[in-house]
């Protein structure tokens, strides 16, 4: 039998609170999980800088289907093509503020990583069009 199964069928877990060799006090559960301001656990996610960011993107991108990354790529193409077609005159920004406007609202909805990358789209697109880069 295991241990589980002899200590009387009780499976609630005992809060522990204790301090440690340098002073800082943390709490946890049986199961050796610590939470509180005091913790490294807490102390490093709030440390968290462009590096880490980098990494998790990363990790986004290789947990993404290649469809979705292919859709996510047609997007910002379709963003900046809007962009482009936006600083042609009067009528062309006219026709393409309404799609700019609602693929920015999507990406606002999606997260905010996706709206900034979409900002920087239309900031290149803008930026190469003006350079006499990008031909519509």
């Amino acid at each position: 039998m295991s241990k589980l199964e002899t200590d009387g069928g009780t499976d609630t877990d005992t809060t522990t609170t204790g301090t440690d060799a340098e002073g800082n006090t943390s709490s946890g559960t049986s199961l050796g999980l610590e939470s509180g301001p005091n913790n490294e656990a807490g102390r490093d996610a709030h440390n968290g800088g462009v590096l880490e960011s980098i990494q998790i993107v990363g990790q986004e991108i290789r947990r993404s289907s290649a469809n979705a990354i292919a859709v996510d790529l047609l997007y910002v193409f379709t963003i900046g093509f809007f962009a482009s077609l936006a600083i042609r005159g009067f009528w062309p920004a006219l026709i393409a503020a309404f799609p700019i406007a609602v693929l920015l609202t999507f990406a606002w909805l999606s997260s905010r990583l996706f709206f900034l990358t979409n900002v920087l789209a239309i900031v290149v697109a803008i930026a190469a069009t003006r350079a006499g880069l990008l031909a519509l």
